[in-house]
């Protein structure tokens, strides 16, 4: 036990768009969140020739839904009634494939916030420290619940 809320209770996505399956760490400006990546979610079989990687998108969704977690227990209460949206990705760089078996850590940074928007920084790396993906800028925005509503 951690000690930390379960993704699931921060952020609303469900099985299978959450991508995040735990916060090992946090403190205000700061995240560490992993995935455990499964055979089965990549449509691979044990044994199989090719093996099966976890696609670059999902690898940075997972990524940006752990810069979401960190808005959200930040912002604490602020965040309560409003939408997480993502706003864009910049200077991302693909390093590695992580595979079924693997865990994926994403260690995220806020660089910069106001009341609406943060700015994050960071990497995700497999379990053993291999580098998966390293993200220069990525961008979020609060809005109001009923904003996209129009």
């Amino acid at each position: 036990m951690t000690g930390y809320p379960d993704p699931a209770d921060l952020l609303p996505y469900g099985h299978p768009a959450l991508q995040v399956d735990r916060i090992t760490d946090h403190r205000p400006g700061a995240l560490t969140a992993v995935k455990a990546v499964s055979q089965h979610e990549l449509g691979g079989h044990l044994g199989s020739a090719r093996p099966a990687h976890l696609p670059s998108t999902l690898v940075l969704e997972s990524f940006l839904q752990a810069c979401g977690l960190l808005v959200v227990l930040d912002a604490g209460d602020g965040a309560r009634g409003r939408l997480l949206v993502f706003g864009s990705a910049r200077n991302v760089r693909f390093d590695g494939a992580v595979g079924a078996g693997e865990l994926l850590v994403h260690s995220v940074e806020l660089v910069d916030a106001d009341e609406d928007t943060a700015v994050f920084s960071g990497a995700s790396r497999t379990g053993d420290g291999r580098a998966v993906l390293a993200v220069e800028r990525a961008i979020t925005l609060l809005r109001p619940a009923g904003a996209l509503d129009r």
